[in-house]
C-alpha cells in the first residue's frame, strides 16, 4: 500500500512527460473495428474468455502449492478465480449503473490528490478535488476493513504466512518481501496511471467495453506477468530444487 501510494507521487512528479506517451488517446472498440453489433462480439468473446480461463487453471503451475487448502472451510482457503471474478463482475455492474467507472489505480490518485489537498498542495495530475475523487478514495480505505476482515474469517489474524511459492524460491528473508512488494508496488501504480488503467479498470471494467486500448493493456498485464513469475519464482525454484536434490544424492552417496 505504501509502495502504491509512492508511486502516486512518483508519478505526478514526472506527470507533464507521462502524460505525453502514446499521443492522444482514442476510444475505438473491437466492434466498431469489425463492424459488428456489440451484443453478439460481447458474448462470443464472454464464452472464448471463459474456456481459456478453465483451460489456464487446469495447467496452472502454482496449484501444486495449493493443495493443502482443497480440504480447509470455505472462509478459510483461497476461493478460485470464478467465485472471486462474479464479485467483481457484481461490483462493476453496480458501479456502471451508478455511472462510475471502478479502477483501482484511479483511486489511489484520487486518494493521493485528497492527502495532497489536506497539506495544502495541488498535484498536476489532479488539479481539483471534487465529490468524484472522494468516491474513488472510498474504495482504497475500504480495502483495509476488507483485508482485516478477510484474515479474520480465515483466523490468520494473528500470524503471517508466507505463501508457499515465494518460500521456495526466496525463503523467509523479511527484507527481500519488504523491498520486492514495496518498489513492485510503486512501479505497478505508474505503469498504471501511465498507461491509462490498472488490471481493475484497464482490465475488467475496460474489457466488457471491448475498447482495443483494454485489450491491449490486459494481454501487456499478464503477458509481462507470467514472464516475470516464470523468471522469478518458477525458474528460480527449479534451480533451487535441482540444487537441493543434488545435495540429497551426495549425502545418500556418502
Amino acid at each position: 500500500m505504501l509502495g502504491l501510494l509512492t508511486g502516486v507521487y512518483v508519478y505526478d512528479t514526472f506527470f507533464p512527460a507521462l502524460s505525453e506517451l502514446g499521443g492522444e488517446q482514442r476510444f475505438i472498440t473491437l466492434s466498431m473495428v469489425m463492424d459488428i453489433r456489440y451484443g453478439y462480439v460481447a458474448i462470443a468473446l464472454g464464452i472464448i474468455f471463459l474456456a481459456l480461463s478453465f483451460f489456464l487453471n487446469s495447467i496452472d503451475p502454482a496449484k501444486k502449492f495449493d493443495r493443502g487448502q482443497e480440504k480447509q472451510p470455505l472462509l478459510r482457503r483461497e476461493w478460485g478465480w470464478l467465485p472471486t471474478g462474479i464479485i467483481a463482475g457484481l461490483m462493476i455492474f453496480i458501479t456502471t449503473a451508478q455511472g462510475q467507472y471502478l479502477s483501482f489505480s484511479g483511486s489511489f490518485l484520487a486518494l493521493g490528490a485528497h492527502i495532497a489537498d489536506f497539506f495544502g498542495w495541488t498535484m498536476q495530475s489532479v488539479p481539483a478535488v471534487s465529490d468524484n475523487t472522494a468516491w474513488r478514495a472510498m474504495l482504497i480505505l475500504g480495502v483495509f476493513p476488507g483485508a482485516f476482515l478477510s484474515s479474520l474469517l480465515a483466523n490468520t489474524i494473528k500470524q503471517e504466512k508466507v505463501t508457499p511459492l515465494f518460500q521456495a524460491a526466496f525463503g523467509n528473508r523479511l527484507y527481500l518481501r519488504l523491498a520486492t512488494v514495496f518498489i513492485g508496488g510503486v512501479l505497478m501504480i505508474v505503469g498504471a496511471l501511465t498507461g491509462g488503467g490498472c488490471t481493475t479498470g484497464a482490465f475488467m471494467s475496460g474489457w466488457p467495453t471491448l475498447s482495443i486500448g483494454s485489450f491491449a493493456m490486459g494481454m501487456t498485464f499478464f503477458g509481462t506477468a507470467m514472464l516475470t513469475a516464470h523468471i522469478l519464482y518458477f525458474r528460480r525454484y527449479r534451480l533451487v530444487h535441482e540444487v537441493k536434490e543434488k545435495e540429497r544424492l551426495n549425502l545418500a552417496n556418502d
